[in-house]
């Protein structure tokens, strides 16, 4: 039996040419999306000013302004401690860092603001991640309207929920939480329901085929497939929070952020970066536990290549 094409030529030849063609197809799409990104890239560089010349002029100004932060300490009394009027002297460490006590309170506050809203927010996105997921969804109008609710909560700024919440409740810490919650529930439950819709139908089918109404299919199809990793992302999320935590005080939302308005904004140079190193290494312990808490949920296993 002979093999016919459809334009009764021969096999091998118009399968070639038919490479060739998807291969050029392929081609002026890549060059047709090259051009379109070089294009928006230069755009992007003319419209932000971002020219080699403006930044080697403005890079020495980076060293100006940190020498008008440090601190004048002094090596003979660097460690000294108060005196007998119950003062430090002036350029020791004591000295410096003589707000110790209440730096290390707002720091403690900006952590626990970060966890409650993050803890919030996780709760919030969890609900909202099942209806959010395309393939899990009771129905189309409820994927679409729980999509755009996601969308509008991660859409807008910590700090202009912050400005909205600290109008609402006042100054203080309350106004940070439900910044941070609303903006987590946007980003993690988008987060969320991307996992929920990878996550294989075949266990959620089994429970449908029993008889299992929709919260038994996520209960016990969909939750065990998908919890190491919504763990992963909310404790990731936590450690974004902390740094959010610490940028919506400069509105009134209480922790650190607001004392580093406070040292900024009276020129307290010295005092911007005793603060500054706090908030570096409260983020970088933060971190480190972050990562020792998802190895012990997830399993060292997870990480391994």
């Amino acid at each position: 039996m002979s093999v016919t094409t459809l334009g009764g030529g021969d096999p091998v030849a118009d399968f070639e040419q038919h490479r060739k063609d998807l291969r050029r197809q392929k081609l002026i799409m890549n060059l047709l999306f090259a051009g379109g990104f070089l294009l928006l890239l230069a755009f992007s560089i003319n419209v932000s000013r971002f020219f080699p010349d403006r930044l080697a002029a403005g890079l020495p100004r980076i060293f100006e302004y940190f020498g008008t932060i440090l601190p004048s300490l002094q090596w003979d009394v660097l460690f000294e401690g108060r005196n007998e009027a119950g003062r430090a002297p002036a350029g020791s460490l004591l000295y410096w860092y003589s707000d110790i006590g209440k730096y290390v309170r707002l720091l403690f506050e900006t952590v626990l603001m970060a966890l409650t809203g993050t803890i919030i927010g996780a709760a919030i996105a969890f609900l909202l991640s099942f209806p959010a997921a395309r393939n899990l969804a009771p129905n189309g109008a409820v994927y679409w309207i729980t999509r755009r609710v996601m969308e509008f909560f991660r859409g807008v700024p910590e700090i202009l929920y912050a400005l909205v919440f600290v109008f609402m409740v006042g100054i203080g810490p309350l106004a940070g939480v439900l910044a941070i919650a609303i903006h987590t529930a946007g980003a993690l439950g988008k987060m969320f329901a991307e996992v929920n819709e990878n996550a294989s139908g075949r266990p959620v089918q089994g429970i449908r085929g029993v008889g299992g109404n929709w919260f038994e299919e996520m209960r016990y199809g969909v939750m065990p497939q998908v919890m190491p990793n919504f763990i992963s992302y909310t404790l990731l999320r936590f450690e974004i929070n902390v740094r959010a935590s610490a940028v919506v005080g400069f509105v009134g939302a209480g922790g650190i952020g607001q004392e580093l308005y406070h040292v900024i904004s009276f020129y307290s140079d010295d005092r911007v970066l005793a603060v500054l190193i706090l908030v570096v290494l409260m983020v970088t312990v933060v971190d480190l536990i972050s990562e020792r808490m998802r190895t012990f949920f997830i399993g060292k296993e997870a990480f391994a290549r």
